[in-house]
């Protein structure tokens, strides 16, 4: 059967939790596992009989036990199998000779050696079954001897002395084998289903409960461990200073604000002139909490502190004067414990986690909560040419101790210093000693030289800090010289593990395509890839300095010629930003993959692209599988650039997601969905992410007839602390909504062109026995928030009316109820019975003839009279 895509997506998440879930519940029997190599000294391993000569002081009589879960799985999960005796040996031994056979589904057999862990005689592994059917495992253990003597971690000795100095005395001991029941595997087709908490689509918050082990992979801290933040002279960390634990931010909502400096239009006669100053960002965000030295009024008086505060809201939780002590961290290191003998503790230890920060010659340790420093300890100082704290990872730092310089006489009465000999020191953070020789982990000479080119230039001093590969840990450092009016570079590369110098380069001065230097660059999958002038990108091999591939732009002339100080990368994309936007390149063959253009107004910035106008772009930034960046230029001018923003497009095809246009905002820290962002434009500091939403719906409150139609009314709020009680906007309209409210951009946005839209709201009626009625799906109006729409119940009986928003990137889901009452239609009103009228027709009639037959008389009778008297 073929998996759709959605079931196997499914299926992997599946085999991917019950992966950690075997191995956690592990703890179950005490399980621990075996690390090849042994303990510490290699530890004893004895006969599985009793030597001849010998004889046991103590035999043990074991039993061996087995047991493989679950019962039943699917094919390509995995069973966890752990194996045990009792009783042991005893404390400071551990057992050899454990093996376990597993018989197929097809009939042929497999085994597994293992030891036992120290004391408590259990092992473990996990097994990962490769057919459908049964499997059988079985363990036996074949015996042990261990002679009297001292037994420590593992280890044997005739002494006690030295490391045995604590070690625990056992009498002469033989362990007879011992054979466990035979257990049974069923592997079925189908994938056997597991607790599985699904990452959250909806607003959350912090603690995440342990419940929830699969948010790990959202809830990442900033910086990064492996991010290289101390001391570097190249941006070439963009690429991994988010880290792979951060998703996107999928929307520009601002969650919460906080003006952090006066910035913005001083109006009168200083005219269009702007004051300039950024409010910062945080430097660390741990667990939820931003950390950040910045004002906070104390006692009436505005004061620098080092503060804490939360990501999502901004509620501060702690603010210390940094006159009193206050520290604010920049580093972030996590270490695995290592827990004791005592049986199963290895499986219960965590991880401890340091905030740090390096100022001067001194080491703080901040702690997280209340931002009390809980070391301060003193470092070196490196010398004159010495390159002090580049962070590598987990606590350990890189730094570069010169100890001499070298020099050369180019010309007459002139020295130039070519480079520094000193040692490239690896030491480690952790822990409180102030003994700075007790943390270096590994001392290695090295050289590092700066740029130089007779008869005369040079530069600033070579270093490590350049651009680093953190997979090799291979820096190349790029230095640049001026030389009878050209500018030229060189490129050092050295091996950070051993301080070995791997090769140089020096740019030719007749090249004018490559005689300037790298303006920035990457250092990654075992290239050095590098932005040079007139629209070109080269790579080269991190061993050998060879040339792997140079691509000149298309269409670069003539604002392509420059590059902005600035990269990233993504998978196999490497980014560089300039005058002419975004350039997307794969990093093996060069090829541009995609290009972005930020389209601008004719007549606000001098840059196009192929005749069309076009903002500069710079700060990139890669967060999960979106790239940001900020609109720039070398050097701003005033006044200030009207347009410039914040852009966020997709990294891998470069489709455009939205853009922030009111002020212009730089990315900063990210964390669990948030981005902050600051703004030396107006002195803003933002926050975009999800907030939350709050719905309202009404109905009459009176008893309606039966057949009567209702409105059902309502609201859909955004409750955030930036802007509560504002209508919750679309996806589409979003952008164009903050600008307008944060911004003081025209609500249809500066083309005049947009119509603000509202969001769905889905209307049920639930009837008293519990079924439902869809009423239907009605949005609100994108001003105002609110809704209605006109229903007629069917029935007699009370209804609950439930709105719901299920929320979407910008805003958390909300509902909420009214209730209307349907009672009977109104009585049809009685028709009175109205008398038959009498029929007067006849006697109308009769009278009409009587009173022609008179009227004929009349006339006879005057004809007559008249006729009379005539005679």
């Amino acid at each position: 059967m073929k998996l759709s895509k959605n079931m196997a997506k499914t299926a992997a998440i599946i085999i991917a939790f019950l992966m950690a879930s075997v191995m956690l519940t592990a703890t179950s029997v005490q399980a621990q596992a075996y690390t090849e190599g042994g303990p510490p000294g290699g530890g004893y391993e004895g006969p599985t009989t009793i030597p001849a000569g010998e004889t046991a002081d103590y035999v043990i009589e074991p039993m061996a036990f087995i047991s493989v879960t679950p019962h039943v799985i699917g094919l390509g999960q995995i069973a966890l199998v752990n194996v045990w005796i009792t009783p042991p040996s005893g404390e400071g031994k551990y057992m050899a000779h454990y093996v376990v056979t597993i018989t197929k589904p097809d009939g042929s057999n497999e085994t597994v050696n293992l030891r036992s862990y120290v004391a408590d005689g259990t092992s473990w592994f996990l097994y990962y079954p490769e057919a459908i059917g049964e499997y059988k495992f079985q363990f036996k253990f074949l015996g042990e001897w261990f002679p009297a003597g001292y037994y420590r971690n593992g280890n044997y000795s005739t002494t006690r002395t030295g490391y045995f100095a604590n070690a625990i005395y056992n009498p002469s001991i033989y362990a007879k084998p011992a054979t466990s029941q035979v257990v049974t595997l069923i592997v079925q087709k189908d994938i056997v289903p597991s607790w599985h908490s699904p990452l959250p689509a909806d607003y959350w918050q912090r603690p995440i409960e342990p419940n929830n082990r699969e948010w790990n992979v959202i809830a990442g801290n900033y910086p990064w461990n492996q991010a290289n933040i101390a001391g570097v002279t190249s941006n070439a960390w963009h690429d991994n200073y988010y880290g792979p634990y951060i998703p996107s931010v999928e929307t520009p909502h601002i969650v919460w604000k906080r003006v952090g400096a006066l910035a913005g239009i001083i109006g009168g006669e200083t005219g269009q002139f702007s004051l300039v100053s950024s409010p910062g960002t945080p430097s660390v965000i741990f667990m939820g909490r931003c950390y950040q030295t910045r004002y906070e009024v104390i006692d009436g008086v505005p004061t620098s502190c080092a503060v804490c505060y939360d990501l999502r809201t901004g509620q501060v939780y702690y603010a210390i004067p940094t006159s009193k002590g206050g520290v604010t961290p920049t580093h972030i290191a996590y270490r695995r414990g290592t827990g004791t003998a005592v049986p199963g503790e290895v499986a219960d230890v965590g991880y401890s986690v340091e905030l740090s920060t390096i100022s001067g010659n001194r080491l703080y340790k901040i702690t997280p909560l209340t931002g009390a420093v809980s070391a301060n300890i003193t470092l070196p100082s490196w010398g004159t040419g010495g390159v002090a704290e580049l962070f590598y990872r987990d606590g350990y730092y890189y730094s570069f101790r010169a100890v001499a310089s070298r020099t050369a006489t180019p010309a007459p009465n002139i020295t130039v210093t070519t480079g520094y000999d000193g040692f490239l020191i690896k030491w480690d953070s952790w822990g409180t000693s102030t003994n700075f020789a007790s943390r270096v982990v590994s001392n290695v000479s090295v050289y590092l030289p700066m740029s130089y080119r007779t008869p005369y230039q040079t530069s600033t001093y070579g270093n490590i800090g350049g651009a680093i590969d953190y997979e090799s840990m291979i820096s190349v450092n790029q230095n640049r010289f001026v030389y009878a009016g050209f500018y030229g570079y060189t490129l050092n590369a050295t091996d950070l593990k051993t301080g070995k110098s791997l090769w140089n380069y020096t740019s030719p001065l007749n090249d004018m395509q490559t005689a300037y230097r790298p303006t920035n660059a990457w250092c990654r999958h075992g290239r050095y890839i590098a932005e040079l002038e007139r629209g070109i990108i080269q790579a080269w091999e991190l061993q050998t300095g060879k040339v792997l591939w140079t691509t000149e732009l298309p269409d670069f002339y003539p604002w392509g010629e420059f590059w902005m100080y600035d990269e990233a990368a993504y998978e196999d994309l490497i980014y560089a930003v300039g005058y002419t936007g975004v350039w997307a390149l794969n990093e093996t063959t060069g090829k541009v993959v995609w290009h972005y253009v930020d389209p601008a107004p004719p007549f606000e910035t001098p840059y196009h692209y192929n005749y069309t106008s076009c903002y500069s772009v710079q700060e990139i930034r890669v967060i999960g599988d979106k790239i940001y960046v900020s609109n720039n230029e070398h050097t701003p001018s005033q006044p200030h650039t009207r347009g410039w923003g914040l852009i966020c497009l997709d990294a891998k095809t470069g489709k455009f997601q939205w853009k922030i246009s009111g002020t212009r905002l730089q990315a900063g820290a990210a964390a669990e969905g948030y981005l902050t962002a600051a703004s030396n434009y107006d002195g803003t500091m933002v926050v975009f992410g999800k907030g939350k939403s709050q719905t309202t719906v009404t109905a009459p409150d009176v008893v309606v007839p039966k057949g009567t139609g209702v409105v059902i009314k309502g609201s859909v709020l955004d409750m955030s602390p930036a802007q509560p009680g504002t209508p919750c906007v679309a996806k589409e309209s979003m952008a164009t909504w903050m600008d307008y409210l944060h911004f003081q951009m025209p609500i249809d946005g500066y083309y005049h062109n947009v119509t603000i839209k509202g969001v769905p709201v889905k209307l049920t009626a639930i009837r008293e026995d519990g079924t439902y009625i869809d009423i239907g799906t009605v949005t609100t109006d994108g001003y105002t928030g609110s809704f209605g729409l006109a229903w007629t119940p069917p029935e007699e009986g009370t209804y609950k009316i439930v709105a719901s928003f299920e929320g979407d990137e910008s805003y958390g889901s909300s509902s909420a109820a009214t209730y209307i009452t349907v009672g009977p239609a109104p009585p049809e009103p009685e028709t009175p019975e109205i008398p038959t009228p009498t029929d007067y027709t006849p006697m109308f009639t009769a009278l009409a003839i009587a009173i022609i037959v008179i009227a004929i008389l009349v006339v006879y009778i005057l004809y007559t009279v008249r006729k009379l008297a005539r005679k």
